[in-house]
């Protein structure tokens, strides 16, 4: 027998969960399936840690907050404002060189500024490398070879956002846009998730609940779901917050795990852009010690410089195949962008965050004991910021699996050049089948409150559709 329902959402993330929040605020009988044991999606914070210190292996910051209305409910509604911190007050470089800093007399800063302008003006979009060279090529002899490479070293931040090396991700959109600063949340992400939920009756979220079938009954205009284990659900609307690297999965093949068969198949003007669209997998490694023994910074940024090599003002680079490392050297440290967030100055807490890029992804998530790669991998910029040859041993190492995880497949929606920055066919739907989460808008893309943002935007055409 079906279980009948107006709406019914698939994923309980922070859109999903959002959009059940209004719709049943509204009063509109919703469900919600949730494929793993536990709600969040890419949001999770695990409080289940040998010293009881929570960290949040997923979203962490409040990110563009001029314009986040997650953070602003936050700090205005839901928690005292002293809750979420800026982290930004004192952030330090750390570079494989003998001071581990900047030569003196290096001032990038303004350079900086100018090619991120100059990537968001592009005309034909290109790699972020083939980009600094162009950028470079106008400036003429009037940018040192220094103040070029230490530039580019920053600009390669941008590899952490767009989860590829710079020769293989968009330039155009490897910036923004991001209108703010970020906060940190200090009480742990799932602090925004149990706000949300106060709203939709505990019942009406199942947890275990793998869909695998997607039906659109055309006689009745309703919608049949069926999960893994047998159980159907027959719907008005659906809201489908599957992360891109599933949705696109499930146009490939729908009988890997985490995979949904669409009857009938997604309409093309939505498959087609799958193409143009890519979902990247970025990690986290958490080292927690008995004690701090680190600068006080609240961030550093770890860079790798480019040779000159990599800066060949008479060279195109051929781009590489957007996610294609097989012909990459195997990560080290300092040969990748890097943040390192650093808990006890935020939080208190005798820990570093490493947040990493695509590479370092795919090798730590593959390797036989994680923790013991990630640890291996991030202890030489340990050493690095401290100065220590012999390192403490820590009390223990966390690391994350989003691009394992067959329920996620990766982490954020990011571009290959001449991609779509948002495939706007998901924002139309398909007629009752609707779809959110941050890679189904532009607002926040890639960021929990671009999910939070979406799910609203959905839950408000059910609202206004429901009833006509």
């Amino acid at each position: 027998m079906s279980i009948e329902t107006q709406v019914l959402v698939i994923g309980a993330g922070i859109s999903g969960l959002k959009a059940a929040s209004d719709l049943c605020e509204q009063g509109i009988d919703t469900v919600v399936l949730e494929a793993r044991n536990r709600i969040g999606g890419r949001i999770h914070t695990e409080r289940n840690t040998p010293t009881g210190n929570h960290y949040d292996l997923g979203a962490t910051w409040f990110h563009s907050t001029m314009e986040n209305p997650v953070f602003e409910k936050f700090i205005n509604e839901w928690f005292e404002p002293q809750f979420a911190k800026y982290d930004d007050s004192k952030v330090g470089f750390v570079l494989d060189t003998p001071s581990g800093g900047f030569p003196n007399g290096v001032n990038f800063g303004p350079i900086v500024d100018e090619l991120k302008y100059f990537f968001s003006n592009l005309g034909e979009d290109t790699t972020l490398q083939n980009a600094v060279v162009e950028y470079l090529k106008t400036k003429k002899t009037l940018v040192s070879q220094d103040e070029s490479k230490y530039a580019a070293a920053v600009i390669r931040f941008a590899e952490l956002l767009g989860g590829g090396q710079w020769d293989m991700i968009s330039a155009k959109y490897s910036w923004g846009p991001f209108n703010g600063r970020d906060a940190f949340n200090t009480l742990g992400y799932d602090s925004v998730l149990g706000k949300l939920v106060e709203k939709i009756p505990q019942d009406k979220i199942i947890l275990n609940a793998v869909v695998s079938t997607v039906e659109k009954i055309q006689s009745s205009d309703s919608i049949k779901v069926t999960t893994k284990e047998g159980k159907t659900y027959t719907c008005r609307y659906l809201v489908v917050t599957l992360p891109l690297g599933v949705l696109k999965m499930s146009n490939i093949d729908p009988t890997v795990e985490g995979a949904i068969k669409f009857i009938p198949e997604l309409p093309e003007n939505i498959t087609r852009n799958f193409s143009k669209t890519h979902f990247a997998p970025i990690s986290k490694v958490i080292v927690e010690y008995e004690k701090a023994f680190w600068p006080d910074n609240e961030k550093f940024l770890v860079l790798q410089v480019p040779n000159n090599d990599d800066l060949d003002l008479d060279k195109t680079y051929t781009a590489t195949t957007y996610g294609d490392f097989s012909t990459k050297p195997k990560s080290k440290a300092f040969e990748f962008p890097c943040l390192v967030s650093n808990f006890d100055a935020v939080r208190g807490v005798p820990a570093l965050m490493f947040l990493l890029p695509a590479q370092p992804t795919k090798e730590l998530e593959s390797s036989e004991n994680p923790q013991e790669f990630g640890y291996q991998l991030v202890a030489p910029i340990i050493k690095k910021i401290t100065g220590l040859e012999e390192l403490p041993k820590p009390k223990f190492v966390l690391t994350t699996n989003w691009g394992t995880d067959p329920y996620s497949r990766g982490a954020i929606t990011t571009c290959a050049p001449g991609d779509l920055f948002v495939n706007d066919a998901l924002i139309e739907g398909f007629g009752n089948i609707r779809f959110s989460g941050e890679g189904t808008i532009a607002q926040g893309r890639a960021c929990a409150h671009g999910a939070y943002l979406s799910g609203e935007r959905e839950a408000s055409y059910i609202i206004k559709h429901i009833n006509q």
